[in-house]
């Protein structure tokens, strides 16, 4: 989800060509970070040299969850990288350009698979009808919101080295949308948890697990209330030094959180007990 949000992002402020140094780097960062994700789900499988398989079982791509993520993975992180290599001097052999229409055509079609990238985890995991706290409607949308946070957060990082460029004004734009995708985030978490809790025992089972200490601390307020507050916080200032440093910090506190929350949602799936 971290590499779909952080393309998302980035295309979209490249196409309004809007801080586009920053945009430029994120849609070649967030390609990369999907195709290192990649490798590691294929090392999650037991042997890399399954991997193949993935590519060549089409009969089972409208009824596989993994199968259809291999495919829409490997769309991604190809034509992401379509997209955003020709904007850098060592490809510009390349026969097209990111603001010509076929680049474009390129860009456009990476930035829709980067949002079913991002939902993907919800859905792999929500299809798993054992495991009540992943078989939920409301996991894709926590996952995709997540993802999206997470990815604004990587922009504010990359963003960080372009500060002069950005101005106190972009970081103020990036830290609101991020702040507005917080509150989305917290409303989407509670959400799932109590429509989780209400779902039976084994469920409410689940929910006792993830709501750890670690969990409360690392994901709900260390992860997104405090980032909240700075976001707001940096909002009112106007020293691009202060901002930077505030937006540095919480997005940094966001990937935590981030990654927190996925596994605790991991660790914490209990299977249904079949007497």
């Amino acid at each position: 989800g971290l590499g779909g949000g952080t393309f998302l992002f980035s295309f979209i402020l490249s196409f309004v060509d809007t801080y586009s140094a920053a945009a430029q780097i994120g849609t070649l960062v967030g390609p990369l970070l999907a195709a290192l994700g990649s490798v590691m789900l294929l090392f999650d499988l037991g042997s890399v040299t399954r991997a193949y398989r993935l590519f060549t079982t089409p009969a089972t791509l409208l009824s596989s969850w993994m199968i259809r993520g291999a495919w829409i993975l490997t769309g991604f992180i190809i034509l992401g990288l379509a997209y955003a290599l020709p904007a850098f001097s060592s490809f510009d052999w390349l026969p097209w350009e990111q603001t010509s229409g076929f680049g474009l055509g390129l860009g456009v079609a990476a930035a829709v698979l980067a949002i079913v990238v991002t939902v993907y985890p919800g859905l792999l995991l929500g299809v798993i009808k054992s495991i009540p706290l992943w078989n939920t409607s409301a996991l894709p949308p926590l996952f995709f919101l997540s993802g999206l946070d997470t990815g604004l957060a990587a922009l504010v990082l990359i963003s960080l080295a372009f500060s002069p460029a950005v101005g106190v004004e972009g970081f103020h734009l990036l830290g609101a949308i991020d702040a507005g995708l917080i509150m989305l985030l917290l409303v989407a978490l509670g959400a799932y948890i109590e429509i989780v809790r209400q779902a039976g025992v084994t469920a409410a089972a689940s929910i006792r697990l993830l709501m750890t200490p670690l969990f409360i601390s690392g994901v709900v307020v260390s992860g997104l209330l405090l980032p909240l507050a700075m976001f707001i916080y940096g909002i009112y200032l106007s020293d691009v030094q202060s901002v930077r440093l505030l937006d540095g910090i919480a997005s940094l506190l966001i990937l935590t959180g981030g990654l927190l929350l996925r596994l605790g949602i991991i660790r914490s799936g209990v299977r249904i007990v079949i007497r």
